[in-house]
Order: structure tokens, then C-alpha cells, then sequence
């Protein structure tokens, strides 16, 4: 009996000296078994280890590339066209220039047509006719050459007051010797002629000046900024 313990032993360690240093051997039932930590570290040696992979880098921020910007192009055939600008502004309207409101004239004064008075005195020119007060116009003249007929019979009123006159005074030439007269002249004196249309002397001058003064001033200003200083210095 004590032969075969033995022997059995001597196996046993032969065999040991075979198994790995880890082998553990379990007594009881005689058979041995490989130790978990071999079979783990057998299994790890058996399997490649992956390479660990380093964290990443935040990637660098790339800006977008711009927008690129039209390109216009220009016809060869058709014209260029801009859009249409503003209108300009329309400039305020200017304001009325001053004119005469009232001119004195004899009591009874009244225009009569067809070129002759009522006492006859006929002719183919409009006048004036002191005897009568009268202002007589040819047939389809303007209201501005009304005016200055009417003009005439101021001169009538600066002399007397529309007084009867002597007949070598129809034509009004004491009018010169009055205040109006003489102030008038001093004013126009060496100013040339604006009147083409008119007999060339200070009855007329005035006359067509006082005429303006009351039925266009802005044409009087342009005309003569002198005239239109003295009428508005001195006609009401």
C-alpha cells in the first residue's frame, strides 16, 4: 500500500514539472486545473491589444468663402440706362409785385369807343379830351392802353382838379409846371426811352408809367426799376 502512494506521488510530480508555473492541482479528485489568471493572461497574450487612439483635436474653423458678387454686365448693342432721378423741386411761385390801387382822376370821368367824344371831337389815335372828361379809344383796344388814357386824366387832376381848362391847355402841357410834373421829370431825366410805342415826351413817359404802375407793375419793374421806384414813391 505505502508502495503505491508513493508511486503515484512520483507521478504526480513528474507531472508537475511539466505543467506552468500557475497550474494549480486540485487534490481531491486527482485532477488538475489551469489557474483562471493563466487562461486570462494566455487569452490576452493570444489577442492583439488594440492601439489607443489619442483624443481629438478640435478642428481649426474654417470661414466660408464670401459670396462672390455679380458681376454686371454691360450690352454692347443697347444703351446704358440709369434709373430716373427726382424730379427737381418746383420753385415756390414769386411773390406779386406791388402795384397802384386807387388813381385819382376829374369827377365824371367815363371811357367812351368808336373814336369820338360827345361833343364831336373825332380822331383815329385814343385820347384824352379835358372839355368833356372824357377818355375816347378806337374800337378793340387793350385794357392797358384804357389805363393809360385814364393816366391823361390824372394829369388833368394834378393841374387843377379837373378844372376847365384853356383850349391851348387841352394837350396838358401845364401838367410840367406842377409838383408831379417837375418830380417825375428829375426822375426819368437821362434814363433812356423804354416805350416804342409811344410819342417820345414826359406827358407820355408819364402816362405809360403811371399806366403799368397800376395794370402790370411786374412788367414796369423789368422795364424800368426806375420808373417803378418813383410810382410807387408817389402814385397810390
Amino acid at each position: 500500500m505505502l508502495v503505491f502512494v508513493l508511486l503515484t506521488a512520483v507521478v504526480a510530480l513528474s507531472r508537475l514539472e511539466r505543467l506552468p508555473p500557475t497550474t494549480t492541482i486540485a487534490f481531491r479528485t486527482g485532477r488538475f486545473t489551469p489557474s483562471p489568471a493563466a487562461t486570462a493572461t494566455a487569452h490576452e497574450a493570444a489577442t492583439a491589444t488594440p492601439t489607443a487612439t489619442a483624443a481629438g483635436a478640435p478642428e481649426a474653423f474654417v470661414p466660408p468663402e464670401p459670396t462672390p458678387t455679380p458681376v454686371v454686365l454691360v450690352s454692347e448693342v443697347l444703351p446704358v440706362t440709369q434709373a430716373p432721378s427726382e424730379p427737381p423741386a418746383v420753385p415756390p411761385a414769386p411773390a406779386p409785385v406791388a402795384g397802384g390801387t386807387y388813381l385819382a382822376v376829374p369827377d365824371g370821368t367815363t371811357v367812351v369807343w368808336g373814336g369820338c367824344s360827345s361833343d364831336g371831337e373825332c380822331h383815329d389815335y385814343n385820347f384824352y379830351w379835358a372839355p368833356t372828361h372824357e377818355v375816347v379809344m378806337q374800337n378793340g383796344e387793350g385794357e392797358h392802353k384804357v389805363q393809360h388814357e385814364q393816366c391823361h386824366a390824372h394829369q388833368h387832376w394834378s393841374i387843377n382838379g379837373g378844372a376847365p381848362l384853356a383850349p391851348s391847355d387841352y394837350d396838358l402841357e401845364s401838367w410840367y409846371s406842377t409838383a408831379e410834373g417837375q418830380s417825375f421829370a428829375a426822375a426819368v431825366a437821362g434814363l433812356p426811352w423804354v416805350w416804342s410805342h409811344s410819342a417820345v415826351n414826359g406827358l407820355e413817359d408819364f402816362a405809360w408809367t403811371c399806366a403799368y404802375w397800376y395794370y402790370d407793375p411786374a412788367y414796369l419793374l423789368e422795364a424800368s426799376l426806375e420808373r417803378y421806384d418813383w410810382a410807387a414813391a408817389n402814385l397810390p
